[in-house]
């Protein structure tokens, strides 16, 4: 499945001849956009392993919401449309019903994606587990691709949050490499 995705990952570069190159992780925050509890998230991790993304307590309102998971690419790096994208679901707890998986591609996500979210009745929070798999690359040639795996891990707790919260996942750049 591996070896899938990266066959598919460089198909979907423009170029034939594409490197692919990963950006070391970086312990690194994130800040809401809303500027409201639950913005903020730490990506830890190793080389070769899936990089964790752990968001800061998100406060939900009782009832149905929705949480908006969107993008920190920097400059001179894109989502790439054509190369797959997928989040897969592995956990959940204190949800009526966990999400669910979301397929498609590049083009379907770039302003980032929606998680719906509804607590049980009188549970004081929960926690959602999935991993997020997507393709960057370089936007002046296109030529250098990144495969992206990152597992994200949501702590909710009910409040008096909006009905829709955002947090913000950071991306690496994606650049030639100096040699």
């Amino acid at each position: 499945m591996k070896r899938l995705f990266i066959l598919l990952t460089l198909l979907a570069c423009d170029k034939k001849e594409s490197a692919v190159t990963f950006s070391p992780p970086v312990i690194t925050t994130s800040v809401s956009s809303s500027g409201g509890p639950g913005g903020g998230g730490a990506v830890i991790g190793k080389a070769g392993e899936r990089v964790k993304f752990d968001a800061a307590e998100i406060a939900v309102p009782p009832g149905k919401s929705s949480l908006h998971v969107q993008w920190s690419v920097p400059d001179g790096t894109a989502i790439n449309d054509d190369a797959p994208f997928t989040v897969r679901w592995g956990s959940s707890d204190g949800l009526v019903a966990p999400p669910t998986d979301i397929k498609g591609h590049g083009k379907d996500v770039r302003g980032g994606f929606d998680v719906p979210i509804e607590l049980m009745a009188g549970a004081a929070g929960g926690q959602l587990a999935g991993d997020v798999d997507l393709v960057v690359c370089d936007v002046e040639s296109h030529s250098i691709c990144v495969p992206i795996k990152r597992r994200l891990e949501l702590t909710f707790a009910s409040g008096k949050g909006n009905a829709k919260g955002t947090v913000t996942l950071p991306l690496p750049q994606a650049k030639p490499t100096k040699g």
